[in-house]
């Protein structure tokens, strides 16, 4: 995690990273649905689609990403 914060310690926007980042895990800290293995496995799923359509890149063989 140091890494990631000494990268992104140099961004001019480095300030709604950090906030944007802050909301995601307390939303997921605070889902009581989900046991801890879950919400790691949302985060890679939210990662996913974010690369997908931000990039229209998947690692799926060309088979469309659901919404």
């Amino acid at each position: 995690m140091n890494y990631m914060l000494e990268k992104i310690e140099v961004l001019e926007n480095k300030e709604a990273i950090l906030q944007g980042a802050e909301d995601i895990v307390n939303s997921l800290l605070e889902n009581e649905k989900l046991d801890k293995s879950e919400k790691l496995m949302t985060i890679e799923l939210a990662m996913a689609k974010l690369n997908y359509q931000l990039y229209n890149i998947s690692g799926d063989n060309n088979e469309e990403m659901p919404k």
